[in-house]
């Protein structure tokens, strides 16, 4: 096994975490209080609501982050007045409101998780949503004639909504090390991270479907408020859940690691040691690549796609969030039962970057035929079945490397970072389309430094990510300190027998 610098060191077994852990264990056995040779862990069916109240406030924040993507020309008459004319546009500034409140608030929501508990912070997380939902309903309402005070609203709306992925983004982790067993984390993890890709699925295919005929030169249509009330009502289920949860710990721990897993590195410390540990940060750069390259692209396509003749909405998002979603859950399960994290990113992130290619080199002609869309779609769910998976095996990995450092503090750090890239990609993507280098159309060098960033992640995850499993260690020399005194105590009682 390596260790954070690549260098090789013996398992955990004897490490100091391992023997203290493991002590403590011993020590809670031999004092009779859970059992006379070995702790009994336990799950409790509540997990699964708790796991509930994440993965539908997860649904419903995407679904507000994303729905105004493939709206861009409506929203931007419907809220504003008039058209952009080289500003940005209301949808963009939506999109880019979620990704700037992550970064500065996400720190608030690791700390809130890991220290009040996943009762508080499932409270504030949907609380925070709903209040969110509810600006943007009333921004909606056309009574409102003044342009200047709809999008206000909506801003406001969008900043409040944004604020509960402090809480949500960070939860999966936190829930599956306290609440679930060893061989079901992984699979809990992709559960949570997959309602966001499932709600961007939701974001993008409803408005398509409902605003297909719209037109936005009447400022008096409800359609706006009639979907923002639907947004409201889901984003009403997940808050009504988590009024529910009575408990932010079971009584019993359901594995070693949650068993011996106590918060008392500090907060600050357990930062610091998570950006300085150097395979974590290799983790913090694919986890960043992985979720800002993947929707920045889904949202800067809709240019391209629209330049070579394709008419396709919001389509090829659906189309690879929903990939991207089943991906994860075979991810999840194979994750749990190989515990070959790294692998599993090592092959998306080399297969995301093939398709990202493809995609661009595809993109040089126009479409000319009926299977080119079809081309299209199947090229958008590659990148989908490839990235996503990224997202819940990326947290569980950081989780791995970091231990004993608490989870929601480990990959409150990795969507932090991943935030930031988000917020700067599109930036990024934009300033390159405007420098109009090598192509007379400017979009094909954006998507080539697209192409290039991707190939950086394959470089990163086959030469330099090496991390160390320091949390399956533990639990590897407790059921190993387990099986010894299972032998031991068989032998006793052997040796009773026989005196007797």
């Amino acid at each position: 096994m390596e260790n954070d610098r690549g260098v090789d060191e013996p398992l955990l077994m004897g490490s100091a975490i391992n023997k203290e852990a493991v002590a403590a264990d011993k020590e809670t056995s031999a004092n009779g209080v859970i059992g006379e040779n070995s702790v009994v862990y336990k799950v409790y069916p509540t997990r699964w609501l708790i796991l509930a109240v994440c993965c539908f406030l997860a649904l419903s924040n995407a679904m507000q982050w994303i729905s105004f993507s493939s709206l861009s020309d409506e929203v931007q008459m419907y809220y504003r007045g008039r058209p952009a004319n080289g500003s940005m546009d209301v949808s963009l500034v939506t999109n880019q409101i979620f990704q700037f409140v992550a970064v500065f608030t996400g720190f608030g929501g690791m700390y809130i998780t890991d220290n009040k508990g996943i009762k508080t912070a499932g409270l504030l997380g949907t609380s925070l949503n709903l209040i969110g939902a509810s600006f943007r309903m009333i921004a909606s309402v056309p009574f409102i004639e003044s342009h200047f005070i709809r999008e206000t609203l909506l801003h406001a709306g969008s900043f409040i909504a944004a604020s509960a992925q402090a809480f949500f983004l960070v939860l999966p982790s936190k829930i599956a090390e306290c609440w679930f067993p060893g061989d079901q984390r992984a699979i809990a993890n992709v559960l949570s991270f997959v309602a966001n890709p499932a709600g961007v699925a939701l974001g993008t295919i409803v408005p398509s479907v409902l605003f297909k005929n719209y037109t936005h030169g009447n400022p008096n249509n409800w359609m706006f408020f009639a979907f923002t009330l639907g947004m409201e009502f889901l984003a009403f289920f997940p808050f009504i859940l988590a009024l529910f949860v009575r408990s932010k710990l079971p009584p019993t721990p359901p594995s070693a690691s949650s068993a011996a897993h106590l918060n008392n590195i500090g907060f600050v410390k357990s930062i610091l040691q998570c950006i300085s540990n150097v395979q974590f940060f290799i983790q913090m750069t694919l986890f960043a690549f992985a979720f800002s390259l993947l929707w920045s692209l889904m949202i800067f396509l809709d240019g391209p796609l629209k330049d070579q003749g394709y008419n396709m909405a919001g389509y090829p998002t659906a189309v690879c969030a929903v990939v991207g979603t089943m991906t994860s859950l075979l991810a999840g399960h194979i994750a749990d039962k190989t515990r070959k994290f790294k692998e599993i990113i090592r092959v998306c992130t080399v297969g995301f970057s093939c398709s990202v290619i493809t995609l661009r080199m595809f993109l040089d002609k126009p479409a000319n035929g009926p299977l080119d869309p079809v081309v299209v779609y199947i090229l958008c769910g590659c990148l989908g079945a490839f990235s996503i998976p990224q997202f819940p095996i990326g947290v569980e990995l950081g989780v791995e490397t970091t231990f004993p450092v608490m989870e929601a503090t480990s990959s409150g750090v990795l969507v932090i970072f991943g935030s930031l890239f988000m917020f700067i990609i599109p930036f990024v993507q934009t300033y390159t389309e405007s420098l109009r280098l090598f192509y007379s159309q400017s979009w094909k060098f954006a998507l080539d430094v697209t192409c290039g960033l991707s190939l950086v992640s394959v470089v990163l995850s086959i030469f330099f990510l090496k991390p160390r499993y320091r949390r399956l260690e533990l639990e590897n020399a407790k059921l190993a300190l387990d099986k010894e005194e299972q032998i031991e105590t068989a032998r006793t009682n052997t040796s009773d027998i026989e005196m007797r």
